[in-house]
């Protein structure tokens, strides 16, 4: 899964339960949310994962990815600049 290029990870936490953990992460960038969304774009698409956008208004966007090669890795993937900083949250199931 790739990280967003000169991000800053400001939280992070991972969870096991049932033979399955979910990883939490959020990240902080001064770049806009039509850049981050366009990178996840991009480079889900070059790879092993796939993305599809569920919705977004002024200055946010939601998505949800899987890997193509195994279904049990999927998460969320969001991003919000409405505070003047991208916020960029992630949650990885796997």
């Amino acid at each position: 899964m790739p990280v967003y290029p000169g991000a800053r990870l400001t939280a992070g936490a991972a969870f096991s339960a049932n033979g399955v953990t979910t990883w939490g992460m959020e990240w902080e960038t001064l770049d806009s949310v039509d850049k981050v969304k366009v990178f996840y774009t991009s480079k889900l698409a070059q790879g092993d994962w796939s993305i599809q956008f569920n919705g977004g208004a002024n200055g946010t966007f939601a998505a949800t990815f899987r890997r193509k090669s195994n279904s049990k890795f999927a998460g969320i993937l969001g991003a919000d600049g409405s505070s003047g900083v991208t916020k960029i949250s992630m949650s990885l199931e796997g």
